[in-house]
């Protein structure tokens, strides 16, 4: 199975670089629970679909990153996976490496 490079976003604030594969179990896996993407032109953010219902906890930094650089105006809760944007087929693409050093710079 194809794999993803990707940035996995807590609502700690804790950023991790990985290697995922390319499955919606996999996707589930990470934010636990039902995904719901937040496009963008530059990177697409999968988080719960039911984080806030859920009360899973504020995730700030992948919020700030959705208004600073996809330019939404979001809350987003609970873990965040961020991936690069859909291709023209609609495929789920590899995160482009400078969102990784957005975090590092922001932190």
């Amino acid at each position: 199975m194809k794999t993803l490079d990707a940035v996995i976003v807590d609502p700690d604030g804790t950023v991790r670089k990985a290697e995922i594969e390319d499955s919606l179990a996999s996707f589930q896996a990470v934010v636990g629970g039902y995904i719901e993407a937040v496009c963008g032109v530059n990177a697409t953010i999968y988080v719960n679909e039911e984080g806030l219902l859920m009360g899973l906890p504020y995730n700030d930094a992948a919020s700030l990153y959705a208004q600073r650089v996809l330019g939404l105006g979001v809350m987003l809760h609970g873990t965040a996976l961020i991936l690069g944007p859909a291709d023209a087929e609609g495929s789920d693409t590899h995160v482009h490496p400078s969102v990784a050093d957005y975090y590092i710079l922001e932190n």
